[in-house]
């Protein structure tokens, strides 16, 4: 009996490690494309992955084949070097560059279409022009997409003494223009955030504004901000808070159940510590609303901090949300902190929540720029960058909590934190975490496996036969149901590796 248990573990051992294996394929780098390049994977068009590079004013589209092998690396001769913001959107067989520059006080926001090959279909078609001044901000037009890639939201944002402004034009996914509307709202720099806009599959657009008593402050009143499509006016619906306090909501569309789920940490009583999850769901006719503030399980509080128990989430963010069919969801948070040239900094210094221009982890279809992965930290000031556990919740649909689990990882690094934080990779039973180790090897990322149920896997690792290859899992880009693009360092050369984890290892 004991002989048929061992082996029978063995099997199940066994064919863990193979439902995990891969198979790893690098580009060849270029020698320019060195470590202080910008870039975007865009995806995977046609069958072949797309990359946009930046360094300067050389902006470059790369483009590789299933097995990594470039077709093109082109220079994007039309993107002049005063070009401010690059977007993009994906389909299939083509995708949408979307991108605002500038010229003297003017600024333009363009698209140009490429199709799979990486070739420009037809020239740029101008959106959208906007005169600013002299010491204005210049970075004022965003862009989004629903779920379904069927509207694409191009919104301008500008604000004036106590006002904010929002230009809004909606088009189809062939870019036809279906409406535009111009809204105002009153703004007091030191009380109101507002957040960024999403839109849904039925072209309605949200946001939501936040209210602080002050600057610095955390959040005590906030309203979620609807503008249905041919509507003329936004809709405000109150967030019930129950005289508590939250930091920075995150917004999250569930297309399949048509409602808008909102998550933040919240607190009982000002600068006080992290109590648990605050969520609301909003059916998106907004007749019915569901709020429920969850406090972290005792047993998870001395688990995710060994030194700290009252303030064991103080330093936690909210990373990345994940649907379910049945209208009940998983929320994960990483603890995350950073200390410069002697004072350590938390979330009450980063004064709007995220400390990073855009968010790596919250999916907001539409809503990133390109990365550089070695950010230009001042030479004379030193950044120790400290990424440790996450935490997992399962929520169900009337907002009650199921189970919460935890990974375990420390990780820490000084002027640079491009090796640090995580990925994650849905596979449709089960999400994949990929980290490096505290300690570990760049060139060896550590998988982990989240099973519906909660049960947490560990697999085998993953690694190559080539040396000298540094991955940075948290900036890699699911392409395919267990497949990613993840960049890489080699010689101080900036690569892409695709990763297929539904093969065997090379």
């Amino acid at each position: 009996m004991i002989i048929m248990r061992a082996t029978l573990l063995f099997f199940i051992l066994i064919a863990n490690l193979a439902a995990t294996s891969q198979e790893i394929i690098y580009s060849v780098p270029h020698r320019e494309d060195n470590v202080d390049i910008n870039f975007e994977i865009i995806g995977k068009v046609s069958g072949n992955f797309m990359v946009f590079k930046n360094s300067g004013n050389r902006h470059t589209l790369q483009v590789f084949n299933n097995n990594m092998v470039e077709l093109r690396n082109d220079r994007l001769n039309f993107l002049s070097d005063r070009t401010l913001q690059v977007n993009f959107i994906a389909y299939p067989d083509f995708f949408y560059m979307i991108y605002q520059t500038q010229k003297g006080n003017i600024l333009f926001c363009y698209y140009a279409q490429f199709n799979g090959a990486g070739e420009k279909m037809g020239d740029p078609v101008l959106l959208d022009t906007t005169k600013v001044g002299v010491f204005s901000e210049n970075k004022i037009y965003s862009t989004a997409y629903s779920e379904d890639k069927n509207y694409i939201l191009i919104s301008k944002s500008r604000t004036d003494n106590n006002e904010v402004s929002y230009v809004t034009k909606r088009y189809s996914r062939t870019m036809q223009l279906i409406d535009s509307a111009k809204q105002i709202f009153r703004y007091n720099r030191r009380h109101d955030t507002y957040t960024d806009l999403q839109i849904d599959n039925k072209g309605t657009i949200i946001f939501a504004k936040e209210k602080m008593k002050g600057a610095r402050e955390m959040i005590n009143e906030a309203s979620l901000i609807t503008l249905p499509l041919g509507a003329s006016q936004t809709l405000f619906t109150a967030l019930n808070l129950n005289e508590k306090y939250i930091d920075e909501l995150k917004i999250k569309i569930d297309n399949l159940n048509q409602d808008y789920i909102l998550n933040s940490l919240y607190f009982t009583r000002i600068s006080g510590n992290v109590e648990g999850l605050y969520s609301a769901r909003l059916n998106d006719q907004l007749t019915e609303t569901k709020a429920s503030f969850i406090p972290f399980p005792d047993s998870v509080r001395a688990k995710f901090s060994n030194a700290r128990y009252r303030s064991a989430f103080d330093d936690m963010f909210l990373r990345n949300m994940f649907l379910k069919k049945d209208g009940s969801f998983l929320v994960i948070g990483e603890d995350f902190s950073s200390q410069t040239s002697g004072s350590r900094w938390d979330r009450w210094d980063y004064m709007y929540g995220s400390p990073y221009p855009y968010d790596y982890y919250w999916y907001r279809p539409g809503y990133y720029n390109y990365y550089s992965p070695y950010r230009n930290y001042s030479r004379n000031v030193n950044t120790h960058f400290m990424y440790d556990n996450i935490l997992i919740m399962d929520i169900d649909s009337n907002l009650l909590p199921r189970w919460t689990k935890l990974i375990f990882k420390n990780q820490s690094d000084d002027n640079n934190d491009s090796y640090l934080s995580y990925s994650t990779l849905n596979t449709g039973t089960e999400i994949l975490f990929l980290f490096i180790e505290k300690g570990k090897n760049t060139q060896v990322v550590t998988c982990q496996g989240l099973s519906p149920d909660g049960s947490i896997n560990r697999y085998a690792t993953l690694k190559s036969r080539e040396k000298g290859f540094q991955f940075m899992p948290r900036l890699a880009k699911q392409t395919g149901l267990k497949e990613i693009v993840m960049p890489v360092v080699y010689r101080s050369m900036i690569s892409f590796a695709k990763v297929d984890f539904s093969k065997p290892a090379n």
